[in-house]
């Protein structure tokens, strides 16, 4: 199910603490001067990690314990939404353009839940979406962790779809301008060509999403700033 939702090259381990629900690192992440995390992986737990891979760490209930899809599916979202926020800390995108290329991520990933294949995997979109602004609530919100997370703006699975979150977005950042949520298609990032290195799909996801904002601006706005470009 991951696979289908994140076409990256991933690994998958469990924490015993310090972990709120799931946490999304890269494999190159220093844990040491010099000492990625991915070649730590290796050498002291023998697990292959590709280059370019992710890794996502989990608390230990959340595989351990039995699950049933809507639980699966709510950690789909979460973890979905943590590599979200991933790709704004590796700066895929201008600073100014942040938080509308985060919300056009967010609303392709939750009409994508709607997808028929992902639904006979066992996909339970109510659910997944839940987790989904679970993950983005915490960092629009500031909060600290999830659980700490009181707004109640992101209880609602449909919050994304909905014209309170967007002039929430608007209060946070006033350069906010972001397609509708209808507008949105399920497909923006669901490329063909089976898993990848993430610089990869980091590169076609930036260039999916800002070709979708651009779609938001007036032609001579855009011809303006090309002009400034190659001045």
């Amino acid at each position: 199910m991951l696979k289908s939702l994140l076409p990256i090259h991933a690994v998958v381990l469990t924490a015993r603490e310090g972990i709120d629900r799931a946490t999304v690192v890269t494999d190159d992440v220093e844990v040491m001067p010099a000492l990625p995390l991915g070649d730590v992986i290796v050498e002291e737990l023998g697990i292959d990690v590709p280059m370019g891979a992710l890794i996502v760490l989990t608390d230990a209930d959340m595989l351990e314990s039995p699950v049933n899809d809507e639980d699966l599916s709510y950690d789909m979202g979460f973890v979905v939404g943590e590599v979200l926020l991933t790709v704004l800390r590796l700066g895929a995108f201008p600073l100014e353009r942040e938080t509308a290329a985060l919300y056009t991520m967010a609303a392709s990933y939750d009409r994508l839940a709607e997808a028929s294949g992902l639904q006979h995997l066992g996909l339970h979109p109510r659910s997944f979406r839940a987790g989904l602004v679970c993950a983005l609530g915490t960092y629009w919100s500031g909060a600290r962790s999830s659980r700490a997370e009181v707004s109640g703006l992101f209880l609602r699975s449909d919050c994304l779809a909905g014209i309170e979150l967007r002039a929430y977005l608007k209060t946070l950042d006033a350069s906010f301008d972001a397609p509708a949520h209808a507008r949105i298609p399920a497909s923006l990032l669901a490329f063909s060509g089976g898993t990848r290195p993430l610089e990869d799909w980091l590169t076609r996801t930036s260039r999916a999403v800002l070709a979708q904002l651009d779609q938001m601006e007036p032609r001579g706005q855009r011809q303006g700033v090309r002009r400034t470009t190659d001045d």
